[in-house]
């Protein structure tokens, strides 16, 4: 048996996984209706410097917006073909249960909280390296 950090207990086993298959819908049907209207991510020239400035950084926050929902949407795509398959709730790394805590925070994770702060890590690790290269 493997004990959480995160103080959830032991594995999943009394976790409604329909509960969470909800969940995971709901959240992809937010993502699918979410817009990006292209006026906001458009280059156009200013007259005015400040101008300018403030349409670069409104169009840097609104593809930032676009990029994370898109990521997220597919690890809400992942997740649904976990549950299909039976293996929502394991962890991908480890093969532990996910604590049910952490699966009702983020239905779509598909690592334990140990195995995820070591991808985090390892993430970023490699970005550090970049910097320096």
């Amino acid at each position: 048996m493997h004990a959480s950090r995160d103080g959830a207990g032991v594995g999943n086993k009394d976790m409604d996984k329909q509960t969470i298959k909800q969940a995971l819908l709901l959240k992809a049907n937010e993502l699918a209706s979410q817009t990006v209207s292209k006026d906001e991510i458009a280059i156009e020239p200013e007259a005015e410097m400040l101008d300018g400035l403030q349409r670069t950084t409104d169009r840097v926050i609104a593809l930032d917006i676009l990029s994370r929902n898109w990521r997220t949407m597919l690890l809400v795509k992942e997740a649904l073909q976990r549950s299909d398959t039976g293996t929502l709730g394991s962890c991908e790394s480890c093969d532990r249960p996910i604590s049910e805590r952490r699966l009702q925070a983020i239905p779509w994770a598909k690592y334990c909280i140990d195995c995820q702060e070591a991808a985090d890590n390892m993430r970023s690790a490699d970005s550090q390296l970049d910097v320096a290269a």
